[in-house]
């Protein structure tokens, strides 16, 4: 079969650090799903460290599917196989527990499609005994209504937190062996704070999950290194969890909230284990937002004494304009990528978004990097905004015309929900459109040979992704139109199909204004009975 697909490596075992444990009498089998491909999952870390909390389990063994591409579904379908494990080459549907991390919003059709082709039925309400628990987290599962159809039970929160209370009570109920055991379980799981099951009690409050000491929390220094290249082929340590900024659209803000800090001794331990046990040459330092670490110059050149030597770079993902400075001889800060992110061009509109960002900054820190030996500046935008007029679309493009070298994001705002915008409405396509027509004009006539590049964010999936991020549980009924019709990856550009998207929406009877609306104040949500507050 695998001579047959590209990238083969996708689908083989055995890669340095995997586990697998041999089958016997009361192991507990958990399928760690992610719905996309191999190279988008295993640079997750989170899945990193659930799959080493519960292999570390005796009788729990933890194994990884992640979602084919096209040519693996067809070669499956054809060949009548089902999606199996990379460790064991098991079927889904000979887990005890399927656990799906959900990410984003546009992979939802392909939940439905691991489901389907591992032979699990498809809505919770069709599996009896015999069928494995399909369980969800991650941050799209704070508003779990679109896809409560298809999930048994959801973790709200942090799942390293919760996920050996589940186990426990996974193990206690399958050693009983009883009729309607899936009930019973199901009755236990909800119990559980932070875990939401549909069947048992629709909509009450449920208060998330965190990880109160980040320091002493599991983190994986043996983790799994692949045959082929993936997105963040390098080792990866959180040194945060939280953001120190307060911007109102921001969903990560809110749900990750409080901030907490993993010392410099534990990040230096951590380091050191995983670099022995991996062979990794890079080493990433990460959180919402590395460069606001409180000892970042500290921890960077203790990084840089012990590991420089050895051949490993340290690296950050990104600096935003505020943690900028030219930061001495400290090669990692200067090696870093540069992530600035105004978010709207006037400062006028920046204050409505807690946003707090002067034009003098954001042109004088350019300058400075471009002095410094960065080749270009990233800018990201967002466009739609609450308060937003022309004044401030026109201002991005003066902004940008006092900087040489830039390369520009430009998204449409989301009203996500729990962020300070949750009520917030998202603005229509036409005007939508019109917006990005505006700002293109404006950059070809006002910053024409100044090596700017912009890249506009697809306004149609922004728009399919506000609708399955703010749904309720009929818009269950349009993910599961569309993957019947045959949508796949339609988190992947090349792959969105919005006019499958529309059709599915008309077939099922949702009309989306409701959903892209703004809600007043008084108004039911459906992530409403998700509580935040500990």
């Amino acid at each position: 079969m695998l001579d047959s697909v590209y990238k083969p490596g996708r689908y083989i075992n055995m890669e340095w650090n995997s586990v697998r444990k041999e089958s016997r009498d009361g192991l507990l089998k958990f399928a760690l799903c992610f719905p996309d491909i191999y190279e988008i999952g295993m640079s997750h870390l989170g899945l990193r460290i659930l799959y080493g909390i519960l292999n570390n389990e005796k009788d729990v063994a933890c194994e990884r599917v992640f979602a084919p591409w096209g040519d693996m579904e067809t070669e499956l379908r054809s060949r009548k196989e089902r999606l199996f494990s990379l460790e064991g080459r098991r079927p889904l549907s000979e887990f005890d527990v399927i656990g799906f991390s959900l990410q984003y919003e546009m992979n939802y059709p392909d939940v439905l499609n691991m489901l389907d082709l591992g032979g699990v039925p498809l809505r919770a309400g069709q599996r009896d005994d015999s069928h494995p628990l399909v369980i969800a987290g991650g941050p799209c599962a704070f508003n779990p209504e679109p896809l409560a159809d298809f999930i048994d039970a959801f973790v709200i929160g942090e799942a390293e937190e919760v996920v050996l209370e589940i186990v426990k009570i996974l193990r206690d109920t399958k050693t009983q062996r009883h009729k309607d055991t899936r009930s019973e379980t199901l009755r236990e799981l909800a119990k559980i704070e932070g875990v939401y099951v549909p069947a048992v009690n629709p909509r009450p409050a449920v208060r998330r999950r965190i990880v109160r000491d980040l320091d002493n929390a599991y983190f994986p220094t043996r983790p799994v290194v692949p045959y082929i290249q993936i997105v963040h082929d390098r080792i990866g340590i959180e040194i945060m969890r939280g953001c120190v900024h307060k911007c109102r659209f921001c969903q990560a803000r809110r749900i990750f909230q409080p901030l907490r800090i993993r010392s410099i001794k534990r990040i230096m331990e951590i380091a050191e284990e995983s670099i022995k046990n991996t062979g990794y040459e890079e080493l990433s330092l990460l959180s919402l937002s590395s460069g606001d670490y409180p000892h970042i110059e500290e921890l960077a050149a203790a990084l840089e004494s012990k590991f420089r030597p050895m051949g490993v770079q340290i690296s950050l993902p990104s600096l935003r304009v505020g943690s900028f400075n030219e930061h001495g001889k400290i090669n990692v800060l200067k090696r870093a990528g540069l992530t600035f992110a105004p978010e709207a061009g006037s400062e006028r509109l920046r204050d409505i978004l807690n946003k707090d960002i002067k034009d003098k900054e954001i042109v004088e820190k350019s300058a400075l990097a471009l002095r410094s030996g960065w080749k270009k500046v990233k800018l990201y935008f967002m466009i739609g905004l609450p308060g937003e007029t022309r004044e401030d679309l026109d201002a991005i493009v003066g902004l940008v015309s006092k900087i040489k070298r830039s390369n520009l994001s430009v998204s449409p705002f989301i009203p996500k929900p729990h962020s300070d915008f949750e009520r917030e409405g998202m603005e229509g396509l036409d005007v939508l459109r019109e917006k990005q027509q505006r700002l293109a004009s404006g950059i070809r006539s006002q910053v024409s040979g100044k090596g700017v590049k912009v890249d506009f964010h697809s306004a149609e999936m922004s728009r399919v992704e506000a609708i399955l991020a703010r749904g309720d549980r009929a818009v269950g009924e349009v993910i599961f139109r569309v993957w019947q019709k045959g949508a796949r990856a339609q988190a992947w550009t090349e792959r969105f199909n919005y006019g499958t998207w529309e059709e599915s929406l008309q077939e099922a009877g949702i009309d989306p204004g409701p959903y892209l609306s703004k809600r007043g104040p008084a108004e039911d949500l459906p992530w409403g009975f998700v509580k935040l507050e500990p």
